[in-house]
Order: C-alpha cells, then sequence, then structure tokens
C-alpha cells in the first residue's frame, strides 16, 4: 500500500516538472490573414504589367520563442528564436521562391542589466527600432506598410545579421542604441580586385513623455561592389547613409498625429554622388474598439542622376485603413493604398510585395514605372 502512495504522487508531480523546467520560456507571435484585390500598371508595356489579381495573403505572420535565466544581481542571460510564417496560406512559399525557414526573424542571445543590454545575432537595426517607436507604421504588415527598403519611407531601416547590439535604459524618458553588422563574405572584385567591406553602423535614439513621443537615427553601410556576377565586379559604391527623423503624439482624445523625414546619400566610387529624401505623415482616430487611419508618403527627386531624369525617381503613396478589436488578441482590419511611381522608381509594397517581371524566381522585380494598388480584408489573432 505505502509503494502505491508513492507511486500515486510520483505520478502527480511528474507532468509538472516540464513546465517547471521551462517556466521562463515564453511562446509568441499572431497569425494574420486577408483577401486582397491588387494591381501595378502604368509603365508603358503591357507585357510588364501586373494585372489585376485578387490574392489570399498571410500578412507578416510569425512565432517566437524567448527566455531568460536569472544571473542574480540584477544581470539576466536572455535569449529568442523568432520565426517568419511566410506565406502559410500557400505552403510557406512566396512570389519569389523564398521558403520560411527557423529563426528568419530578430534571434539573438545576450545580457540585460543595469547598464542596458547586449544582444549577439540577427536583429533590426537601431535606426528602425527607435525612431519606430513613435508608431508612424499606421498599416504595417499590410499592403499599407510604408517603411522599408522598397517603401516609401524609412528606407533605410533593416534587420542586420552577423551584428551587436545595444540598447541603453530608459533614463528621463530618453533611449539610446547601437547597431553594428559586419560583412563576413568581403567579396573581391574579380576586375578591379577591390575587395568589399559591406559592413553597417547604425545608430539612434528615442524620446517618449506622455502622448508625444521622438525619434532620430543615422545608418552607415559600407563600400559595394556593382554586380554579383564575378565577370562584371568592381567597386561601385563607397558608403551610403541614411538620417532620419520621426514625431508623433497621441492625444487623449485618441487622435494620433505624427511625421517622419528621412534624408539617403550614397557616395559612389565613380559616378556622382546622389541624396533622395522621403518624407511621411500619419493620422490615426480612435473610436472606442475601432480606430481610423490615414497616411501620405513621397519620395523626392534623385538629385544628381543623370541630366533631365532626377524627377522621374519620384513617387508617392497614399494609405486609408481601419481596425476593430474584437478582444484584446483578435482584431479585424481594412485598407487601400495606392502608389504612384515616375518612369524610373519602383517603390513597392513592403508587406507581400508584387512582381511583374522573373515572377517566382529571387530576381522577380516590379518594373519601374508601374503604380501598385491595393485594397483588401484582412484578420489577425495574436499569441
Amino acid at each position: 500500500m505505502q509503494n502505491k502512495k508513492k507511486l500515486a504522487l510520483a505520478l502527480a508531480i511528474l507532468p509538472s516538472l516540464p513546465l517547471a523546467a521551462h517556466a521562463d520560456v515564453t511562446v509568441y507571435g499572431f497569425l494574420s490573414g486577408g483577401v486582397e484585390s491588387t494591381k501595378a500598371t502604368g509603365n508603358g508595356d503591357t507585357a510588364k504589367d501586373y494585372r489585376s489579381t485578387t490574392r489570399v495573403l498571410d500578412n507578416n505572420s510569425r512565432i517566437g520563442f524567448k527566455g531568460n535565466e536569472d544571473l542574480g544581481n540584477g544581470l539576466k542571460a536572455i535569449w529568442q528564436v523568432e520565426s517568419s510564417l511566410r506565406n502559410f496560406e500557400q505552403g510557406g512559399i512566396n512570389d519569389k521562391g523564398e521558403t520560411a525557414t527557423l529563426a528568419t526573424r530578430n534571434t539573438f542571445v545576450g545580457l540585460q542589466g543595469g547598464f542596458g543590454t547586449f544582444l549577439l545575432g540577427n536583429y533590426d537595426t537601431a535606426y528602425k527600432r527607435l525612431p519606430g517607436s513613435v508608431g508612424l507604421n499606421i498599416l504595417g504588415d499590410t499592403a499599407g506598410d510604408t517603411h522599408g527598403g522598397v517603401g516609401i519611407h524609412s528606407r533605410r531601416e533593416t534587420r542586420l545579421k552577423n551584428s551587436v547590439n545595444y540598447t541603453s535604459p530608459m533614463f528621463l524618458g530618453i533611449q539610446a542604441g547601437v547597431s553594428y553588422g559586419v560583412d563576413e563574405a568581403r567579396t573581391v572584385g574579380s576586375v578591379d580586385g577591390y575587395r568589399q567591406n559591406d559592413d553597417r553602423l547604425s545608430v539612434a535614439a528615442s524620446y517618449a513623455n506622455g502622448g508625444l513621443k521622438l525619434g532620430a537615427g543615422y545608418d552607415r553601410e559600407g563600400s559595394r561592389l556593382n554586380s554579383s556576377t564575378p565577370a562584371n565586379q568592381t567597386k561601385s559604391i563607397d558608403k551610403t547613409e541614411g538620417y532620419k527623423l520621426a514625431a508623433g503624439y497621441k492625444f487623449a482624445t485618441g487622435t494620433f498625429v505624427g511625421a517622419g523625414f528621412e534624408q539617403v546619400k550614397v557616395d559612389n566610387a565613380s559616378a556622382a554622388d546622389t541624396t533622395q529624401n522621403d518624407w511621411l505623415v500619419a493620422l490615426g482616430q480612435d473610436f472606442g474598439a475601432v480606430t481610423v487611419k490615414a497616411g501620405y508618403g513621397r519620395l523626392g527627386k534623385l538629385k544628381n542622376a543623370a541630366a533631365g531624369t532626377e524627377d522621374d525617381y519620384k513617387a508617392r503613396q497614399w494609405l486609408l485603413g481601419a481596425t476593430y478589436d474584437l478582444s484584446k488578441r483578435t482584431q479585424l482590419y481594412a485598407y487601400a493604398t495606392k502608389i504612384k511611381n515616375e518612369s524610373k522608381a519602383s517603390v513597392n509594397f513592403v508587406t507581400n510585395s508584387v512582381y511583374s517581371e522573373g515572377g517566382g524566381t529571387g530576381a522577380a522585380k516590379l518594373t519601374a514605372g508601374n503604380d501598385p494598388q491595393a485594397f483588401g480584408i484582412g484578420m489577425k489573432v495574436s499569441f
């Protein structure tokens, strides 16, 4: 009888042991899917149009695992593995033929304490994270996403592989950060023998006080070769620099007003150096569980481009949308947006880009001069 009691006690305790061992591990993420009508035409060659299409979409879904270990004296070891669930609606393969794999998003190991946070891995740059806290990307994770390399604004923000990142503690509403990523390949140009150093430095800060949020950032990318084709590799760019300012205010009435400005300078190795500005304004209004949003952005002329072509690199985008919170975790949304590209511009949707050439391959691209537009509805469930 005594042995039976011990066995029953052991069986009762056993299920709790794995939970205790992993009590500091958090599983998080969201699934966001929608239906969208989109097209991109206007380049002058109908063979290179992206014709009107209805798409069932994944809107940047993800899953992550994170945890920490208390090392004592206020010091913690922290880690995170975050993965894209990219295009879950079509088997995990996007329109460039890319597949979702483990640790494609912010993934790192680091230390956290009173001094701040040090991280090592694949992580959003300070230029992206801290000014991004202002909240200007009002329709992020939809076709109305405005921030990123192919977007209308904040075109120098990125997630940086092979990087070391530091974020300071918050002090009087101020937080600062720095990111540095190395170029591990250091490719040597086959034509001129130049060894590329495409490293990256990002420095930024943010300020928060009540409804006011401010952000500023600097990003510098090193030298680059002009081609991935060995027979053509010569030094093309000495460095690329980005400067960004962002400001926003959320009133007690639920009204949000914000604006951002960015300047990107490219120091070319032989061609004339170029400069291009972009800016964005964003508005929002809460009505209980409903939030209505609107924004407008412009990409300016490419200064010092070939004579007579500077204005051909301009683009503009408008966006409208609304969200409805069914609960703290479940949200419905709707949006509409249109991008107007001049003849040499190819601003695209940051989330679920459209491609009018080379679809299904790594060389897929939007033909310059095509004007992407979309409207859609969707549902997002966070966990």
